[in-house]
C-alpha cells in the first residue's frame, strides 16, 4: 500500500481534502471553511510519512485546490455584499431628515472661544501676507 490507511479515515486530516476531491456537494459551506490549506498541504507533502502513490497525492491536491477555490468564492461573495451595504448606506441624496433640521444651528456645530491664561501669554502671531 502506498499511504497510511490513518491518512484517509473519516476522522483523519485529510478526509475533508479527500471528499472534496470525490464529492464536493458533500461538504459544506462551513466544512469549506474549517478545512486549513496549509496543514492539508503540509499532510499530503509531509517528509514523515510513508510515500503515497502519485495518483492518490494528484486526487488529495485537487481536493485542496477546490477547497481554496470555494474559499475564495465564499471571501468574493462576502466582500461583494459588504460594498453593495456601504454604498446604500452612503447613498448620495438620501437623508431623512425634517426639512427644518436640514441646516444646523450656529452655536450647535462651533465651540465658543475660550481663553485662558496660557492664551493670555503667548505672544501675538505675526501674519505675513
Amino acid at each position: 500500500m502506498f499511504y497510511s490507511e490513518f491518512v484517509l479515515t473519516r476522522k483523519g486530516p485529510l478526509a475533508k481534502v479527500w471528499l472534496a476531491a470525490s464529492y464536493e456537494k458533500k461538504l459544506s459551506k462551513t466544512h469549506f471553511l474549517q478545512t486549513s490549506i496549509p496543514s492539508s498541504v503540509g499532510a499530503i507533502v509531509g517528509e514523515g510519512q510513508e510515500p503515497m502513490a502519485l495518483r492518490l497525492s494528484g486526487q488529495l491536491l485537487l481536493g485542496v485546490v477546490r477547497i481554496y477555490s470555494r474559499k475564495a468564492r465564499y471571501l468574493l461573495e462576502d466582500c461583494t455584499e459588504a460594498l453593495v451595504k456601504i454604498k446604500l448606506a452612503f447613498r448620495p441624496g438620501v437623508v431623512n431628515l425634517p426639512d427644518d433640521q436640514a441646516v444646523a444651528n450656529y452655536n450647535a456645530i462651533t465651540m465658543a472661544d475660550a481663553l485662558t491664561e496660557f492664551d493670555i501669554l503667548l505672544p501675538e502671531p505675526a501674519l505675513n501676507l
